[in-house]
C-alpha cells in the first residue's frame, strides 16, 4: 500500500531550494491569477464560516463543506460561484498537504449537496442585450465633441465591436499589437480567457463603411501622438492603446480598467435612450456576432473571428437570428 510522501527537508543546497522555488512558480502559473485571486478570497469565506461556527476549516469534515454550500445556497449565491468556491477548499487543502474533502466524503454528501443546490438554486442565465450595428450607432451618436474623451470613447465603441473583443482585451491592448494593412488593421490578442497558455490569436478588422472602425481608432491615436505599429516589421514599443484620462481630460501612460468600457457602454445606452440594465461591456462582443448572423455571415468565419472555442456557442447567434426565417408554422398560422 502506498504512503504519504514526507515534505521535502528545508536542510537542502541554496541551489536547490532555488531551483525548488522556480518550479513552484511555474506550478502556480497553471491556474490564472484571476483564478488565485476568486480561490484566495472563496478560502477566506469559507475560513469566516468556520470560525463563526467554531469547526475547523483545515483539514474541514465533508460534512461542514455541505453545510456550507446549502448556507451560500440561501444567501443567494449562485450555484456557479459555489462550485468553485468547493473547488477552492479542495485546492488549499492540497496546497497545505492535506486530502481534499470530497476525496474523503465516502457518503458523497458534497456531490449530493452541489446536486441539490443546482436543482433547487438552477438560474436563469441573464444574457445582456446586443450592440449590434444600428444600436452601435445609437450608441456612438450620443458622444458628442472632438475631445479626447470623445474621441476615445467613440474608438473603444467602434473596435470593441468590431473586433468582438472582451472587455479585457481592450483594456491590454497595446500599441505593438496593432499592424496597420491597406485592408485595415491586424490586432494581435497574445493571451485571452480562452487562451490562457498565450498562444495568441490575430483579429482583422476592415475599414469599414458603416461603422468605419479604423477611421474612429485613427482618429484616437492622431489625437493622443500614439504610434502604430511598423506595417511591415509590426514592431512597436509596448505601450497601452487605450489610455486612463484624468477628470480634466488629460492622457495619462496607464491603461484603462475594463470596468471603464462596461462603464462606458451603459452611459451611451442611458444617452440613447435605451435601458442600461441590458447593456454590459459584452454587448460590443454579442453585437458583433448578432449582427453577423442577421447577416448570413459565414459560420466558421464568425467563430475565428470571436475566438470561440465551440462552434455550438457562435451557432446559436445564427439560430436567434433565423428563428423566424421559413417558420415551420408560416403556412397555416
Amino acid at each position: 500500500m502506498a504512503r504519504d510522501l514526507l515534505p521535502l527537508s528545508t536542510d537542502l543546497p541554496a541551489n536547490l531550494l532555488a531551483e525548488i522555488g522556480g518550479a513552484r512558480e511555474t506550478l502556480a502559473a497553471a491556474k490564472a491569477s484571476s483564478t488565485q485571486k476568486a480561490y484566495a478570497s472563496d478560502w477566506e469565506r469559507f475560513c469566516a464560516f468556520c470560525d463563526a461556527r467554531n469547526v475547523e476549516a483545515l483539514p474541514a469534515h465533508p460534512d461542514i463543506v455541505a453545510l456550507f454550500a446549502h448556507v451560500e445556497a440561501e444567501a443567494g449565491i449562485a450555484p456557479v460561484t459555489i462550485g468553485r468556491r468547493v473547488a477552492a477548499i479542495n485546492h488549499h487543502h492540497k496546497e497545505a498537504g492535506f486530502a481534499p474533502p470530497t476525496a474523503r466524503d465516502a457518503a458523497r454528501i458534497i456531490a449530493q449537496m452541489m446536486a441539490g443546490v443546482r436543482r433547487r438554486y438552477a438560474r436563469k442565465k441573464l444574457q445582456k442585450a446586443p450592440a449590434e450595428a444600428d444600436v452601435l450607432k445609437a450608441m456612438l451618436a450620443t458622444i458628442k465633441g472632438n475631445g479626447l474623451r470623445a474621441v476615445r470613447d467613440r474608438a473603444i465603441l467602434a473596435i470593441g465591436m468590431a473586433g468582438a473583443f472582451r472587455r479585457s482585451e481592450l483594456a491590454a491592448m497595446q500599441l505593438g499589437d496593432l499592424v496597420f494593412t491597406a485592408k485595415g488593421v491586424r490586432i494581435t490578442i497574445p493571451k485571452s480567457k480562452r487562451d490562457q497558455e498565450a498562444l495568441g490569436q490575430v483579429v482583422a478588422i476592415p475599414e469599414g463603411r458603416v461603422i468605419q472602425p479604423i477611421r474612429l481608432l485613427r482618429a484616437w491615436m492622431s489625437a493622443a501622438a500614439l504610434d502604430g505599429a511598423d506595417t511591415k516589421t509590426g514592431e512597436a514599443q509596448q505601450a497601452p492603446l487605450f489610455r486612463r484620462l484624468t477628470r480634466l481630460d488629460g492622457l495619462t501612460d496607464q491603461p484603462m480598467t475594463d470596468k471603464t468600457v462596461a462603464r462606458l457602454v451603459k452611459a451611451c445606452a442611458t444617452a440613447a435612450s435605451l435601458d442600461p440594465a441590458l447593456y454590459s461591456g459584452h454587448s460590443l462582443r454579442a453585437g458583433f456576432l448578432t449582427e453577423a448572423a442577421s447577416q448570413r455571415a459565414n459560420l466558421f468565419k464568425m467563430k475565428d473571428h470571436s475566438r470561440h472555442k465551440s462552434l455550438d456557442t457562435v451557432a446559436d447567434y445564427v439560430r436567434d437570428a433565423a428563428m423566424f426565417d421559413d417558420h415551420a408554422g408560416d403556412k397555416f398560422l
